[in-house]
């Protein structure tokens, strides 16, 4: 992040004659047009619009210099004369214009309008161009309304407002050599941002630190805290947004991770998340069933709590009573009753849900399975009347029942409890606005084992890179899905077999697995094979004719 200059200093520098009025404008514009803005005397352009307030009436001009009675203005259009005499009789001043790039008129008109960060708010900028909203590069936002920012709270408050503006899921803030620099987590990836200069670097860990209530002196630990914030949405409204904050000691100081939880869910189907055909028929009968249990997982950011709290608005109806108990509770849902896990005050997850099977529930959601306690209160809760929703933490969908058995519950009270399990990972998809038709090579074909004759060979697309999608060619993500029934043969092999037993039976039977959920949203055009690759475990990688 550059400091801006001393906007002063060319002002002061003509002021006392070291400066010709042309030396100025050469200062200020460059040869090839473009506005060296942090040289830009604010209270010029103040003055200017104070006489000639913008209007539809009013060209687009950009106040350079005011000198001795002479307004010399940047323009990028030529103005009419009727235009001049318009502005040099509101100003009573002389009217010279000098023609300056549209690029840094943009940015000067953001810097102008972008206010200084007091709170978190998410209404976007307008392009004077378009009068549409100003789709600009993350970094670019950033600079911006970091510049605006003038403690560190407002610094905070700025990398909060791009964060979500942008889609991050988390703010990573690194101590370095030179400065702290600054990355975002976005659809999965991470994209530095920039590095502020070094003495802001502590000041702004301590701020962050006193926000979530951390203890400031003590620098040689790790530490987890909370924030509660609220942010301004685009078109009004007030929503409240939680923060996860995590310092882990490191050379140079202290690296803070931020996850943003903003409290509403942004999914309201299935469909949307990535279930389709018969994975959603699959998972769709599961939440119609009176008791049992249904078990997500995938690893960390993968989509699980979306996915729960979808499926939890969708059958959350009057007639029954919905009880979660979470750590933490991410998104806050009507009509539900959840609980937050407090394990310094002996709220763990075991403990919460013996209290919800006393509170006559008929569907509970229990945040993630973490100890044999938790386990075996789920699995039993699952055979006395209740549909159960838990995740865990496996590599995939037939891994949950080993892991499960390993936490102590009996096979057998599983076999009879398991509804099935869902495996879930989360790829980009291909950017609408910029997706181009794509004609996979032999050796992709090779790899998925399909032919060029194959349906699933057809219909490929790539995302070019486009403004929507800030150049990446990806704009949001959705899940790749594998969804294991629990029938006959697996409540046998749940209870008495091993998991290679269960994964020969599963490629017999053609189960719907991460491999062939993945081609298929290939050949719809919704994401990309390298996506597939980055995402899915390394035990789908296998060919073999589809």
């Amino acid at each position: 992040m550059v400091l801006p200059a001393e906007p002063n200093l060319v002002w002061q520098k003509l002021k006392s004659g070291d400066l010709t009025p042309t030396a100025a404008l050469a200062l200020l514009v460059q040869p090839d047009g473009t506005v060296n803005l942090p040289l830009l005397n604010p209270d010029v352009s103040r003055r200017f619009f104070q006489k000639v307030p913008p209007s539809p009436q009013v060209p687009k001009v950009l106040p350079l210099l005011l000198w001795r009675n002479c307004y010399y203005l940047g323009i990028c259009e030529p103005l009419t004369p009727e235009q001049v005499e318009f502005i040099s009789n509101r100003t009573r001043t002389g009217i010279e214009t000098i023609p300056i790039r549209p690029e840094s008129y943009r940015q000067w008109y953001r810097q102008r309008h972008a206010t200084t960060p007091h709170q978190i708010t998410l209404a976007p900028l307008v392009n004077p161009w378009t009068g549409e909203p100003d789709r600009a590069d993350v970094t670019e936002d950033a600079e911006l309304y970091l510049g605006k920012a003038d403690n560190s709270i407002h610094r905070i408050n700025a990398m909060l407002a791009v964060a979500l503006k942008h889609r991050a899921s988390d703010i990573h803030l690194e101590p370095s050599r030179e400065g702290l620099r600054v990355r975002f987590r976005i659809d999965g990836i991470m994209r530095p941002i920039t590095t502020l200069p070094p003495h802001l670097s502590r000041p702004t860990v301590v701020a962050t630190k006193v926000m979530a209530e951390m203890d400031i002196a003590d620098s040689r630990r790790p530490h987890d805290g909370r924030i509660g914030k609220k942010y301004l949405k685009d078109g009004g409204g007030a929503q409240h947004l939680d923060l996860r904050v995590s310092t882990l000691p490191c050379v140079g100081g202290e690296k803070v991770v931020i996850r943003l939880l903003p409290q509403e869910n942004p999914f309201t189907c299935l469909e949307d998340l990535g279930f389709s055909g018969s994975t959603l028929a699959t998972y769709t009968r599961w939440l119609q069933q009176p008791q049992g249990l249904i078990i997500l997982t995938g690893p960390t950011g993968s989509g699980k709590t979306s996915t729960l709290y979808t499926s939890l608005q969708r059958i959350a109806t009057p007639e029954v009573n919905v009880t979660t108990v979470e750590d933490p509770v991410e998104y806050v849902l009507p009509h539900i009753t959840q609980t937050q896990v407090h394990g310094r005050a002996g709220m763990t997850f075991a403990a919460g849900l013996r209290s919800i099977l006393r509170q006559d529930p008929d569907i509970i959601m229990v945040g993630e399975i973490r100890d044999g306690e938790t386990a075996e209160t789920v699995v039993r809760a699952a055979l006395t009347g209740h549909l159960v929703l838990t995740t865990m933490h496996t590599i995939d969908a037939a891994t949950a029942i080993p892991r499960l058995r390993d936490l102590g519950p009996d096979p057998g009270l599983i076999s009879d409890a398991l509804l099935g399990v869902v495996g879930q990972r989360l790829v980009r998809k291909i950017c609408p606005h910029c997706a181009a038709p794509y004609t996979p090579t032999s050796q992709e074909l090779t790899w998925l084992g399909l032919t060029p004759e194959h349906p699933w060979a057809q219909n490929w697309q790539i995302g070019k890179g486009c403004d929507q999608c800030l150049g990446t060619g990806y704009l949001g993500r959705l899940a790749v899905v594998e969804v294991l029934n629990a029938d006959d043969r697996i409540r046998q092999l749940v209870y008495g077999g091993t998991i290679g037993e269960l994964r020969r039976y599963l490629m017999e039977i053609d189960f719907d697995s991460f491999r062939k959920d993945g081609i298929r949203k290939i050949s719809q055009g919704l994401t990309t094979l390298p996506e597939l690759r980055r995402v899915l475990p390394y035990s789908i990688h296998q060919c073999g004719e589809i």
